[in-house]
């Protein structure tokens, strides 16, 4: 599950939590001695804390990431042919683009290969994207 289907399942969690809590507001009302403002402050405080949570839990996910990357140590030019690949370009038409030979390019795609641990330029695109360098 990626970065973004995450927030937005714990987001649509607590915000059905919070619609709960506003119907369980109405049946308890007097429960809470009719103190009817205490839902909002609850769902504020929560929502506080989910924003804290989620922003700590993103930097370490984002730290991660540029520990992965300098795992990879992919040069600048191993980049731009890991994104080129990524754009569905062949060998031929990476090596016109970047004005190099074919046989460079050959080369630095097994570079990249070697360095992502991965054997097919398809899962070279998926570590990738996952680590965050395309």
């Amino acid at each position: 599950m990626s970065q973004i289907q995450k927030t937005i399942v714990i987001f649509g969690s607590l915000s059905v939590v919070i619609l709960l809590l506003f119907q369980i507001e109405k049946w308890s009302l007097f429960a809470l001695g009719g103190n009817e403002n205490i839902y909002p402050v609850i769902s504020g405080i929560l929502f506080l804390v989910l924003g804290i949570f989620m922003k700590q839990y993103l930097l370490i996910e984002k730290e991660k990431r540029r520990k992965k990357l300098a795992k990879s140590s992919l040069s600048k030019q191993e980049l731009r042919v890991l994104n080129l690949i990524a754009d569905g370009k062949s060998n031929k038409e990476i090596a016109n683009q970047l004005f190099i030979a074919e046989t460079t390019v050959k080369s630095h795609v097994s570079k990249i290969l070697k360095k992502l641990n991965v054997k097919r330029r398809t899962e070279a695109v998926k570590v990738g994207t996952d680590i965050g360098i395309i």
